[in-house]
């Protein structure tokens, strides 16, 4: 079948999208419930369990950038991207599963051990599907609209599947385990990682089907160290990492502390899932038409919409208290919903630009480097990220076993609206507000500096083609040449690696 059929077709799509069932719902049950498990349920103080978050998603960034080089050195029968779908099927079931259950291991320093390896081994398998699956679009097809429909499929399928897994984990872990949180829900995370783990498994399964690569690929070249940060002499790549890397950090400093100030700034934890459920549905339902936005004005362009709208509403959270009306806090998540969609469509699409504009400047397909320095330094960054959270956590001195146990003795004495007014709670507002606000200006800041629209990416692919035919760009109208070079970086006796 032509490629062009192929990518036309609304099954590969699907196909193609599945992988990110994994990558969006696994990644939202690990942010909402990983953290809270570890304190409430295996009884681990807060900073261990940021210490272990630290650690993994440090291997996990050295993980993904090892990867990258392996799926671009990799020839099989089945290509060198879509042979990690299958080899990942197993381990995404046995990693995902392992992640909430110990082994009846009891001691503190056991925990923190077991649970430090499950996590890389997690993050080992994360890597050895998520990078190849990050890489492949490009293959897939090089039409500029095209990719931003497979990405806004993708996404829809992203934030459908975080809509499941913010809701039905809770019910599975409440059935099999315990209505209160605690160590008696110990079965319930077990009945749901194998739930869970087997369903991000055959995803994968879906993703080996309906995707294909380019072939007769010219034999890999052993690349050096040096290779792999010639990646930031890219202009283009550089003020992307701008854009993505605030953007994702901010999300994953929202998710961390969302439960915190819902539960313990506003007190509606009882309304948690409805909250989240309202955030998660419109960002789903926004994401189509993000997706025609950026197709009719450039990829870029949902940001300057999506992230002005997310700072505005995270400025109202400074006001609210105890006494916030339920809607009020599902209101403003839908306008959160409305930069998080933007934000997840437009970084994640212009990835796959970035390596056909590597490939004019360097002459070499280096996808693999690309996805994986870029999934490295997110990680990496959100690792720190999360870790100074939890330092700042514990120097504020938050227990929340105390604030639990506060709960559960205190009755009727204690009074969680006179909590709410504490300085600690007061420090959790600041953080959940200022922090993520300073990042997404960062984030709209590179995004109005973004250089790549479709007219100036067709010209890069035209100018590839040239290069592979002629061996020049001489061809290319004066129009078509200025716009390779400003979407390049560089000059054009320095195109094609010369």
């Amino acid at each position: 079948m032509d490629n062009k059929v192929k990518a036309n077709s609304l099954v590969s799509k699907f196909s193609y999208a599945s992988g990110d069932i994994y990558g969006g719902g696994a990644f939202l049950i690990f942010s909402l419930l990983f953290m809270n498990f570890l304190v409430l349920v295996e009884g681990l103080p807060v900073f261990a369990t940021t210490i272990i978050i630290f650690i993994g998603r440090l291997w996990d960034a050295v993980t993904d950038s090892i990867m990258g080089r392996i799926s671009d050195i990799t020839r099989s029968k089945f290509g060198r991207r879509r042979i990690y779908f299958i080899i990942g099927i197993i381990p995404v079931f046995l990693s995902f599963f392992m992640l909430f259950y110990s082994f009846g291991i009891e001691s503190e320093l056991g925990k923190v051990v077991y649970y430090t390896l499950s996590y890389m081994f997690f993050g080992t398998v994360f890597s050895i599907v998520m990078v190849p699956y990050n890489a492949i679009l490009s293959d897939m097809t090089s039409d500029y609209n095209e990719r931003t429909s497979y990405t806004t499929i993708r996404m829809i399928f992203s934030g459908g599947a975080a809509l499941i897994c913010a809701v039905i984990p809770s019910i599975i872990i409440k059935t099999f385990g315990a209505e209160n949180i605690g160590s008696m829900q110990v079965p319930g995370y077990l009945v749901m990682g194998l739930i869970f783990g087997a369903v991000f498994g055959a995803c994968w399964f879906l993703v080996f089907l309906g995707t294909w690569e380019k072939k007769d690929l010219p034999k890999p070249e052993k690349i050096p160290l040096k290779s792999w940060f010639s990646v930031f002499s890219n202009k283009a790549y550089k003020n992307f990492l701008g854009i993505f890397l605030s953007f994702q950090i901010a999300v994953d400093l929202v998710l961390a502390l969302f439960i915190f100030y819902i539960e313990i700034v506003v007190l509606q934890y009882k309304n948690y899932e409805i909250i989240v459920g309202t955030l998660l549905i419109c960002s789903m339902l926004l994401m189509a038409l993000q997706g025609k936005l950026a197709e009719k004005k450039g990829k870029a362009f949902p940001l300057y919409i999506g992230i002005p709208v997310w700072m505005l509403s995270s400025l109202v959270f400074i006001w609210l208290g105890h006494g916030t009306p339920l809607f009020v806090l599902c209101i403003l998540a839908a306008f959160i919903a409305v930069g998080s969609s933007a934000g997840n469509l437009s970084t994640w699409s212009m990835l796959a630009d970035i390596y056909d504009i590597d490939e004019i400047r360097s002459g070499k397909r280096q996808e693999g480097i690309y996805s994986g320095m870029t999934t490295f330094l997110r990680k990496f960054a959100s690792g720190v990220a999360v870790l100074l959270m939890g330092l700042g956590l514990q120097l504020m001195g938050f227990d929340h076993n105390e604030y639990t146990i506060l709960k559960e003795v205190g009755g009727d004495n204690f009074d969680p609206a006179a909590y709410a007014q504490s300085n600690f709670v007061m420090g959790i507002k600041w953080m959940f507000v200022l922090i993520p606000l300073l990042l997404l200006f960062v984030c709209l800041f590179f995004a109005v500096k973004n250089k790549i629209t479709k007219q100036r990416f067709d010209a890069v692919l035209k100018g590839i083609s040239e290069f592979k035919t002629h061996g020049n760009i001489d061809a290319l109208s004066e129009q078509e040449t200025n716009d390779v070079l400003i979407a390049a970086g560089t000059d054009k006796n320095k195109l094609w690696g010369r």
